[in-house]
């Protein structure tokens, strides 16, 4: 099933993931009190994550022939 701008569910779904995952660094950020808390490796994690689903979203949008 197609969700508005042509989404997928599975789009949507990385979507909301992206948002979520934001949305826990930033209050975690927020709270911390040590500018060391994150270490290069946990950042870079993390936005191998959002790369990663913000790929597959983009990807699925070029290649779909038909939008809703």
């Amino acid at each position: 099933m197609r969700k508005p701008y042509g989404l997928t569910d599975d789009d949507l779904n990385d979507l909301e993931r992206v948002r979520d995952s934001i949305a826990l660094v930033c209050a975690l950020a927020h709270q911390a009190n040590d500018p060391g808390m994150y270490r290069p490796q946990m950042l870079a994690a993390f936005l191998d994550g959002i790369s990663g689903d913000l790929n597959r979203v983009i990807r699925s949008a070029t290649t779909t022939q038909t939008r809703i």
